[in-house]
């Protein structure tokens, strides 16, 4: 086991950069991910490049240290650790690992587009509420919260690395639509009941942003649902409203 000891050391600097710079995450493919439950469940299924633990997290959990897939191990100080994670109680243990790569969502039957959702905590639950439901893949609809975020990745609990995730714009998901044969339903006050929706086991789930809503092309064909209340309220939260609507329409 490896061991840091000074603040200056250039890995220190690289780690920082990785949790606070979405530029540089792009540029290197790597993501900080930290916490014990998420480093677990991430490491029993692949290997991290480098997995940073402090001595008394290493103490406690040396067996399931021996569990966890790293090509290297490091030891680090608490107030090392302290300046390289933005969380106020550190659990002790940081990885190091690649970054899933994009996918291609052309042959899914079943995708959750989101359309400049802007607030990780929401972004990190809605991937995780898809993977749950068994939606088959997430369309992000630029300008969109990084889903590799630290506070999009501590929401979605591990998900972000099991689903297939894509970027791109409104005419990129049209095309994917038309070659997938898929039909699109957007989250609107306005729309019909979505019990009262077409069944089809087919589809695009359209998510918009928290302020503005979803902002469709004019061309865009799409059948337009709500989730009925019974209280006058002014809408749920997109997180809340969109765990709803993949449930019940993955049923459907």
């Amino acid at each position: 086991m490896k061991e840091i000891v000074s603040s200056k050391n250039p890995i220190v600097s690289h780690l920082t950069a990785l949790k606070k710079e979405k530029r540089y995450r792009k540029e290197t493919g790597l993501v900080l991910v930290e916490g014990k439950n998420l480093v677990k469940d991430l490491l029993e299924k692949r290997k991290a490049k480098r997995l940073f633990v402090t001595k008394d997290f290493a103490e406690v959990n040396a067996s399931l240290l021996k569990k966890l897939q790293t090509e290297e191990l490091y030891l680090l100080s608490d107030p090392i650790l302290q300046k390289i994670t933005s969380t106020e109680s550190p659990e002790g243990i940081l990885a190091e690992v690649p970054m899933p790569k994009e996918s291609d969502l052309r042959g899914k039957k079943r995708i959750l587009a989101l359309d400049r959702i802007q607030d990780p905590g929401n972004l990190g639950t809605l991937i995780r509420s898809a993977l749950a439901f068994g939606w088959e893949g997430i369309f992000l609809i630029e300008p969109c919260c990084d889903p590799f975020n630290d506070k999009a990745l501590r929401a979605a609990k591990g998900a972000t690395f099991f689903i297939p995730l894509q970027n791109g714009n409104w005419e990129t998901l049209q095309d994917i639509a038309k070659a997938n044969k898929l039909s699109f339903f957007v989250a609107d006050l306005e729309g019909i009941s979505f019990e009262k929706a077409p069944k089809t086991d087919t589809m695009i789930l359209v998510l918009g942003n928290e302020a503005e809503g979803v902002s469709p092309p004019q061309n865009l064909r799409a059948t337009q649902i709500t989730i009925p209340m019974e209280q006058k309220t002014e809408s749920l939260n997109v997180a809340v409203a969109g765990g709803i609507l993949l449930y019940a329409l993955r049923n459907k």
